[in-house]
């Protein structure tokens, strides 16, 4: 089988191969997918006046708004490195990222919607690599690789570990892909007030998107940061001592914070029973939403509209994985859904360090 450094070898870039490692696995342990920025204001309409508000129970025989779940995920191995200028040493990092959507039928039943399926293979190289040389490498790559794969370019920053930074443009690609398939989905008419999607995640998307695209839209994160700061100044806690206080079925008020000038209401959910946790913060997760109408945006979200996704949540706590997956506690069974198919229908470890 071909192997792909020595494709690129063939073209004058000076590639020296390494032992392929699966970067997933060494680093970036407990906050991997966790991601803050500071949030302060109470953002929700009408204005609430205690930190916890306890979710009446929904009828049985109301049926769910969550309709829809994603999950992007990515895996990325160290495969090489380029000397560049005989002078300059760079890895090149290579990564399978994909999306999945699975849907809930009228009958319950959870099935994946291969059109919004997708995986992809990436190749990241440094910056320092001109342009016209990549286009080689992609060119002799979609022609002799037994594989496809898409080139990408990392910025290299002084005083920041490129590794780190080829992971970074590899996750910005896979981000980039959720985006798509949340437009594609709105433009077939499939989210709407009753068919709301879910994604895996916060909602810290870099790229500029229609946010009336995402109005039926909310992020679900499994993992935050306990340390990470609610409200200001006398009023200022960590999530960590607010979320620990919540009892099953409670969520705190709607806090604002923002990513790329989108402005995002952000609150938590406590979904299992703290005396039947392991650990304080077990069971609680991170729920986001992007304020899109003008009025959102400057009055806060819909209380009512959070209560309401916030007890389909609640509600989706069971089935769980527990057992098949260590963060259950905080896991939807759809997402988990999701996630197993994409990550199986992945190239193996030992398959896809092979190809190079």
């Amino acid at each position: 089988m071909i192997k792909i450094l020595s494709l690129v070898e063939k073209l004058g870039i000076l590639c020296l191969p390494s032992a392929p490692i699966n970067l997933d696995h060494e680093r970036f342990a407990e906050y991997r997918d966790s991601e803050e920025h500071p949030a302060d204001d109470p953002f929700e309409n009408p204005p609430s006046h205690i930190a916890r508000r306890r979710l009446a129970d929904l009828p049985s025989d109301i049926p769910t708004i969550l309709r829809y779940f994603l999950d992007g995920s990515r895996r990325t191995y160290k495969i090489g490195d380029v000397v560049v200028d005989a002078r300059h040493y760079y890895p090149v990092i290579a990564g399978q990222v994909g999306v999945a959507v699975v849907v809930r039928g009228d009958d319950d039943r959870l099935s994946p919607v291969r059109q919004f399926c997708h995986i992809k293979n990436v190749l990241a190289f440094p910056d320092k690599v001109s342009r016209d040389d990549l286009a080689n490498v992609q060119a002799t790559v979609n022609e002799k690789s037994p594989v496809p794969f898409e080139l990408l370019q990392y910025t290299v920053r002084a005083q920041r570990d490129p590794v780190d930074l080829g992971v970074a443009r590899i996750m910005s690609e896979m981000h980039d892909l959720e985006i798509k398939i949340v437009q594609e989905m709105a433009s077939c008419r499939l989210l709407s007030t009753e068919r709301i999607l879910v994604i895996d995640g916060p909602l810290r998307f870099k790229k500029k998107f229609d946010l009336v695209q995402f109005k039926n839209v909310i992020g679900l994160s499994k993992t935050f940061r306990p340390s990470f700061t609610l409200g200001k100044g006398r009023r200022q806690e960590s999530v960590g001592a607010i979320t620990s206080k919540l009892d099953f079925g409670e969520r705190t008020i709607v806090f604002r914070t923002s990513e790329e000038e989108k402005t995002i209401g952000m609150w938590y959910l406590r979904i299992r029973q703290p005396e039947l946790m392991s650990m304080p913060l077990e069971g609680v997760v991170k729920l986001e939403c992007y304020a899109v109408d003008p009025s959102e945006k400057e009055t806060g979200l819909d209380a009512d509209r959070i209560d309401n996704i916030s007890r389909f949540i609640l509600q989706e706590r069971n089935v769980t994985p527990y057992q098949s997956d260590g963060r259950w506690a905080s896991h939807i069974y759809p997402i988990y859904m999701a996630e197993t198919y994409l990550k199986t229908s992945f190239r193996s470890d030992t398959h896809f360090k092979a190809l190079f």
